[in-house]
């Protein structure tokens, strides 16, 4: 028989090892010590070889009651309970047909319409941000690759000057996934200035005193997602940006997404860009968009316009 909690500890060690991310695994940590504690405390459950479906469900249940957390949430919890017994199966540790979360399905989701800005307030956006110093030229551009390519603020906080090619940027994302991204006309011409200017700020620090990160604050160490939240937010309030509208970077992505669905991009292509593990995850992003929309892409992308039928 084996405790739970050592397995935590073991599942700690092991995703450590894989090269996870810590947040992400602070995050699978919490998720499991929450659980671990409901187990023990109102179940009095110690060895995982005692965990059936039943305890699962009345833990979900359990979080329902709470009153406090959306179904996604939830479902988060679900997901990480999932890779936890999937790793103890991989282990040996549990029998793939004794594991309790083996049926477990997911709870239903709302399915929001995703708002996000419209291209009049990206402009006003990017334009507001002026060019007179080292950190006016990189906040613009922080700006543009965000709603250029979609990219998480964690990612873009997270290139190196070694990602940089001529035509695209190798992106490091979630569950250590690497993928690459374009980098269109307006994103060169602005990472030049940018170059340029940080070149310049930073040309009395000797090589060892600055970061190998790609943008970097005025200490010259990594940018941080706190402070790109404040930038983006800076300039929403500056413009004016409805109110519905969060303005986080995370609605620069959704904008991206949706902008691509509109120029007629598949949505398998628009998976491999966003860095999604399958199309399922990208096919929210069309409940945002009109109808108008949806028929327009159908005009344009009709099986028939080149066949010339007379």
């Amino acid at each position: 028989m084996t405790k739970i909690l050592e397995l935590i500890d073991d599942f700690k060690l092991n995703q450590q090892i894989r090269g996870r991310k810590p947040r992400y695994v602070e995050m699978c940590i919490w998720r499991l010590t929450r659980w671990q504690e409901f187990m023990k405390d109102e179940l009095g459950i110690l060895e995982v070889e005692d965990v059936q479906p039943i305890h699962i469900k009345k833990y979900i249940q359990h979080r329902q009651q709470l009153g406090s957390e959306k179904p996604i949430t939830i479902n988060n919890n679900i997901a990480t309970l999932k890779v936890f017994f999937n790793y103890l199966i991989d282990e040996e540790f549990v029998d793939e047909m004794a594991n309790p979360l083996r049926r477990i399905k997911s709870l239903k989701e709302e399915k929001k319409v995703i708002v996000t800005f419209n291209d009049e307030e990206v402009k006003r956006i990017i334009n507001d941000v002026k060019e007179e110093t080292y950190s006016n030229i990189r906040d613009k551009l922080i700006l543009i690759m965000l709603f250029d390519t979609g990219i998480r603020v964690s990612e873009l906080c997270g290139i190196r000057e070694q990602d940089i090619s001529a035509r695209h940027i190798l992106i490091h994302g979630k569950g250590s996934k690497q993928r690459l991204v374009y980098i269109s006309k307006t994103m060169r011409k602005y990472m030049r200035k940018f170059e340029e200017a940080k070149l310049k700020r930073f040309s009395h620090k000797h090589l060892d005193e600055v970061a190998d990160y790609y943008f970097l604050d005025q200490c010259a160490m990594q940018m941080h997602r706190s402070r790109i939240n404040k930038i983006l937010k800076e300039h929403c309030n500056n413009v004016g940006v409805r109110e519905e509208i969060r303005c986080s970077p995370h609605d620069c992505r959704h904008y991206f997404a949706q902008k691509q669905l509109r120029n007629g991009i598949d949505v398998y292509s628009l998976s491999r860009l966003l860095g999604h593990f399958d199309t399922q995850m990208t096919a929210k992003y069309l409940r945002g968009l009109e109808q108008d929309s949806i028929l327009e892409i159908g005009r344009l992308h009709s099986p028939l316009n080149d066949f010339g039928i007379k």
